[in-house]
């Protein structure tokens, strides 16, 4: 009787090479560029420093291109198994309160995000600094929101306070002393010059019952600020401080805390953000020809970043979805309370 070995080598080889694709793949949404080499019109961008924040905790990255259709955009969200918007300076909202062609994109993947959390697909979403805000704004539904002008927060490193009437998700399994850290040893690098103000936001409708501050901060007038947040309900976070930075910025002029407890924090956020993505089962099957490996990786002198990626503005601004009222690209108030409802386990 003939061996059965090489069969079942040749069994155990098929079933390997057509497993699933690997997951967490995560989606960075772009920004315009505005370098000289890179302007604006043509370019988008994001830091590099993102990339490798996903990457340390073991996630891949798709790029998401903020010039793109709606229909290109919503191929990537069904095959992502969650997204981050990035710091930058490119406002989301002109001054009549309505949204620019960046806004409208961010207003898209969080319509899409909490829909999907809504239906019961469990999709983690975070924002950094401007994302963060975008978050925050989007879900309010009205820029004034934010508060302009913090005294101090630029190029700073600060520390965070606890929300002690709130146990959050994001913080719960945090190391006590990387705790004690985040509290007195300056271990985030704040960069930005508006704020959630922290008594508006917590009473302001309807972001109140979306989103609870976690920590906060404070500026140098002694303005206490929202610097991080999280939804009770749904898998919504953001830090207002950019911890990525602590292990993959090294640019002169930022005084970056490269110290152990600072790359610490960046690593325990990393990894919390990408463990919720797990809990995803979007597939990606064509997922290689989009990963960020694609790319190549850019150095710009004058840059405030180390290296970014840039893309080529495939689609002219002035030819792409119009710019529509800001109420009209937003979830709408009821949607979130069934979406708090559909996932009031978690």
């Amino acid at each position: 009787m003939p061996s059965l070995t090489p069969l079942i080598f040749i069994l155990l080889a098929t079933v390997a090479f057509t497993q699933a694709p690997p997951r967490p793949i995560i989606g960075i949404v772009s920004l315009p560029a505005g370098y000289d080499q890179f302007p604006s019109d043509s370019w988008s961008y994001f830091p590099a420093s993102y990339v490798k924040y996903l990457e340390s905790g073991g996630a891949q990255v798709v790029p998401i291109q903020y010039d793109l259709p709606e229909d290109k955009i919503l191929f990537l969200l069904e095959r992502l198994n969650g997204v981050l918007f990035t710091g930058g300076d490119s406002p989301i909202l002109y001054p009549n309160n309505t949204l620019t062609r960046v806004g409208q994109t961010l207003s898209l993947v969080v319509n899409y995000v909490v829909q999907q959390n809504t239906n019961g697909n469990y999709y983690p979403i975070w924002g950094t600094c401007l994302g963060f805000q975008a978050i925050g704004i989007l879900l309010q539904k009205d820029g004034s929101i934010l508060t302009p002008d913090c005294n101090g927060c630029q190029k700073v490193n600060k520390n965070n306070e606890f929300n002690i009437y709130y146990q959050s998700r994001l913080f719960k399994n945090i190391d006590r002393d990387l705790k004690t850290a985040m509290t007195t040893a300056n271990i985030s690098l704040f960069a930005h010059t508006s704020m959630f103000h922290a008594d508006t936001f917590q009473k302001a409708y309807p972001i109140k019952e979306i989103l609870t501050p976690v920590t906060f901060s404070y500026d140098n007038s002694g303005v206490k600020y929202v610097s991080s947040f999280e939804s009770p309900t749904l898998p919504i976070y953001g830090t207002q401080f950019h911890q990525e930075k602590h292990t993959f910025e090294w640019k002169s002029g930022y005084y970056i805390n490269h110290n152990a407890s600072a790359v610490r924090l960046q690593q325990h956020l990393s990894n919390f953000f990408v463990n919720e993505t797990r809990s995803n089962n979007n597939t990606f099957p064509e997922y290689q020809e989009y990963l960020i490996d694609n790319y190549n990786v850019t150095v710009i002198i004058n840059s405030a970043f180390s290296s970014i990626y840039a893309f080529p503005i495939k689609y002219p601004i002035n030819q792409t979805v119009p710019v529509v009222e800001h109420k009209d690209h937003v979830v709408k108030t009821n949607e979130i309370k069934e979406a708090f409802r559909a996932f009031r386990a978690f």
